[in-house]
């Protein structure tokens, strides 16, 4: 269905039942906006991608609501809701979207924007619509969405909404996090996480509350990281899980135990996770260590 309604993609998601999604789109001329409802996913236009399905232009996505992740060209852009980003048909890019979230995208032909611009056009970069230039963008692309225009005037709008893009594309850039605080950042975060690792409540907002800094940056740091924050917590958590599951000081305790005292809620969770990773279950880790003998209570090794 997104192949059909853009071009050649390569989509992907962790959810294997009941997955919903909806695309609605809507011809305004030279651009079509396009409305993605769904749920998790990531979503990747490969080289692979591009060869079979060759296309210019460029794509202005708003974020209406969840939390994406747009990375392009090396650069990588955390996206809440208000905010949009930009990115290029003609090379590979990739979404990530950790739960449910709508987006409204407008496609822009290459020359209609790049004509009124000096500059290349900065992709996966954040674009603030709180105010200014940007809010007008936000407000336009909701208008057409929701407004039910006729079509000339939707038309007239989309191209009103490129004409702004690039206004605000050629205004000077706000001041960025150095690259030196950014570093320092990243540390602080992934020592936070080693030291609360088995908390329970361990979450982004509780990190950028002990950092003294918005959830907002506390995403942005972690946007250049290999893996995002709730990556990390997970694979440090599966690692010690790991450990403890083959450590004979541990073998008494039930597998239970060892995934609560790792900070894992649900034990079908820590399951699950663990065999996703690790490619068998902990009982199996605790038989491959030569543990399971240890103990005859089935509680122990449930």
């Amino acid at each position: 269905m997104i192949c059909q309604a853009f071009h050649d993609l390569t989509p992907d998601t962790n959810l294997r039942d009941g997955f919903r999604g909806q695309v609605t789109q809507q011809s305004l001329g030279l651009h079509d906006l396009a409305r993605i409802d769904s749920q998790a996913q990531r979503v990747r236009r490969t080289d692979a991608d591009i060869a079979r399905s060759p296309k210019s232009g460029f794509y202005a996505n708003l974020q209406v609501r969840g939390i994406g992740l747009t990375t392009q060209g090396g650069r990588a852009a955390v996206t809440h809701p208000g905010d949009i980003t930009l990115i290029d048909a003609g090379r590979p890019f990739a979404f990530e979207f950790s739960g449910d979230f709508q987006q409204l995208s407008l496609s822009l032909p290459g020359d209609v924007l790049t004509g009124q611009l000096e500059a290349p056009v900065p992709t996966a970069t954040r674009i603030n619509t709180v105010s200014g230039v940007g809010a007008a963008i936000r407000h336009t692309l909701l208008a057409i969405d929701g407004q039910r225009l006729a079509p000339s005037s939707a038309s007239r709008l989309a191209a009103h909404a490129c004409g702004l893009l690039a206004v605000v594309l050629e205004l000077p850039e706000a001041a960025s996090v150095s690259a030196k605080r950014h570093r320092r950042l990243l540390d602080a975060a992934l020592s936070d996480i080693e030291e609360h690792l088995v908390d329970g409540d361990l979450s982004p907002a509780r990190t950028a509350a002990r950092l003294d800094i918005s959830v907002r940056l506390l995403h942005q740091v972690f946007a250049g990281h290999e893996d995002s924050f709730t990556a990390v917590v997970r694979r440090r958590r599966l690692e010690q899980a790991h450990r403890d599951l083959g450590d004979p000081s541990r073998a008494r305790l039930r597998i239970v135990d060892i995934a609560a005292d790792n900070g894992f809620v649900g034990v079908t969770h820590f399951h699950r996770v663990f065999r996703q990773t690790y490619g068998y279950t902990p009982a199996q880790r605790r038989r491959d260590a030569g543990l399971l003998q240890t103990t005859r209570d089935p509680r122990w090794t449930s």
